[in-house]
């Protein structure tokens, strides 16, 4: 039976909302699954006030949970936190990061296969003292990777970003063919096997408008993206750099199975407009399997009730897509 855990997010947005309200729709559908729920005891008996459970379940207070694998829902609950619903706390923060811990350490001691994270706030996280400054950054280290991309999924579009939270100002800089290849090698593994994408075509985008126009508006791309695209590893797999704003009004994307991009808003300003809410975030190049909606904690609707759990939703899916790839191309190497 497959294993795959949630993590409450930001107590004070909607991820507590939205991971019952996933969890409901996959336990009415799927009985080969156990579902692991993390969250603060407090918080879960709140949400169940808000979002009624309609699975039956355990409580577990510790990581021993072989004792419950009759249970097709886990209800794993640290200690509780005070909430303050629509705001960014320390509680808030650390109330997050203990339940991402606590998921990572399920992974590392094989007691799950997959994560699915619900939404966080990088304030309360700084709030709590936390010093991450996201969730894939967290898991990366966690996992003693150094080389990982955060990817953005969908039927309709997938990016991939080659910087991720650092100041715009700082991209440039922090440009370089090594690690560009590092990302981009990331990326093919992650769309073999994660994906089963055979012979995927990868787009990169350009860092300056007009992809720097033949070095009139920036020298990025003439002295370090198309020396590393020309590398011949990369022969018909990626192809670019492409200007964003012509390769995007003129739906280009859609001749790709990978849009790579040179920082956050670049590609992420597409995703989700054409997905509406709807994408999942992957991070690529880690030994776990980790999803997360595309959004954020959506703090002026939390505890109304009427938080959409699609891109929650999305991410079990995805979570549970990648997990069965890795473990076809496991056989397949076995056999």
């Amino acid at each position: 039976m497959k294993r795959i855990v949630f993590t409450c997010g930001d107590i004070n947005g909607i991820g507590p909302e939205i991971a019952l309200k996933t969890i409901n729709k996959i336990t009415s559908k799927n009985k080969a699954t156990q579902v692991i729920l993390i969250i603060p005891e407090n918080v879960f008996t709140n949400a169940s006030l808000l979002i009624r459970p309609r699975f039956s379940y355990q409580i577990a207070k510790d990581l021993a949970i072989n004792n419950f694998s009759l249970s097709q829902v886990i209800i794993l609950t640290t200690k509780s936190f005070k909430q303050n619903i629509g705001k960014p706390t320390a509680s808030s923060g650390e109330a997050a990061y203990l339940a991402l811990k606590s998921s990572f350490d399920l992974l590392n001691k094989k007691l799950a296969d997959a994560v699915v994270t619900a939404p966080v706030s990088k304030t309360a996280l700084k709030h709590a003292g936390v010093k991450y400054p996201g969730q894939t950054e967290m898991y990366a280290d966690w996992c003693g990777v150094k080389n990982f991309v955060m990817t953005f999924l969908s039927k309709k579009l997938r990016v991939a970003l080659y910087s991720i939270h650092i100041p715009l100002k700082k991209v440039s800089k922090s440009l370089n063919l090594k690690v560009l290849s590092e990302k981009i090698d990331a990326v093919i593994s992650m769309l073999n096997i994660d994906l089963g994408i055979n012979n995927p075509k990868i787009a990169v985008l350009g860092l300056n408008p007009h992809a720097g126009e033949s070095g009139i508006i920036g020298s990025e791309e003439r002295e370090i993206i198309e020396p590393f695209i020309e590398q011949k590893k990369y022969e018909g797999i990626v192809e670019g750099p492409f200007s964003s704003d012509a390769f995007f009004a003129t739906k280009r994307f859609e001749n790709y199975d990978m849009i790579f991009g040179l920082y956050h808003d670049q590609v992420l300003i597409p995703f989700k407009y054409i997905n509406a809410g709807k994408g999942v975030n992957y991070s690529a190049g880690l030994p776990i399997i980790r999803t997360s909606p595309d959004h954020g904690t959506a703090y002026d609707i939390a505890g109304k009730g009427i938080a959409d759990e699609s891109s929650m939703l999305e991410a079990y899916m995805y979570a549970k897509l990648i997990l069965s790839n890795r473990k076809k191309r496991l056989t397949k190497n076995e056999g």
